[in-house]
């Protein structure tokens, strides 16, 4: 039996000596609970604010980016014509690839069906599902396939968002 005195490394392990393997796991616990368990703590707060507060800070500054881009491009350019018209179609062309490229990369976004839109005019109804950002990437996957435009109707509080 070892005495109190002895360590647990004297070379000789019997059955009594299974208290200084649990011992030693004892140690280990504790120190992972005083200096590993912060550490994790404080990575899933980190994550959790990535993931609630900066990526969607993100796509908020994507699209004020793409209207700052549109309306620089109206100004060098002077374009006075309708948004509507072909004038427009650079630019629109420009920041579909971007939306389209960033919805691959980001989010994964795929598009399957489009060959079966009609070409004359009709009404789509689009679920956005969990964030509205989908409509817009839905817009730039369209324009860049079929070259047509999707006017949107809207709720008035969208218009009174600034930008």
């Amino acid at each position: 039996m070892i005495g109190r005195k002895e360590s647990c490394d004297s070379g000789q392990i019997l059955m009594t000596d299974l208290s200084c393997l649990a011992l030693e796991e004892w140690t280990v616990v504790e120190f992972l609970k005083k200096y590993l368990f912060p550490v994790i703590i404080t990575s899933l707060t980190i994550s959790a604010i990535l993931v609630f507060f900066v990526v969607p800070l993100t796509i908020v500054f994507f699209i004020y980016f793409s209207s700052i881009l549109l309306l620089l491009y109206q100004r060098n350019s002077e374009v006075k014509a309708d948004p509507l018209s072909d004038v427009w179609d650079s630019a629109r062309k420009t920041i579909a690839r971007f939306w389209d490229i960033y919805a691959r990369v980001w989010h994964g976004y795929e598009l399957h069906g489009v060959e079966n839109l009609s070409e004359g005019p009709g009404i789509l109804v689009y679920y956005h599902g969990a964030i509205p950002i989908d409509y817009l990437y839905f817009l730039s996957r369209l324009f860049l396939w079929k070259k047509r435009l999707c006017l949107s109707v809207a709720d008035h509080f969208v218009f009174r968002l600034p930008g």
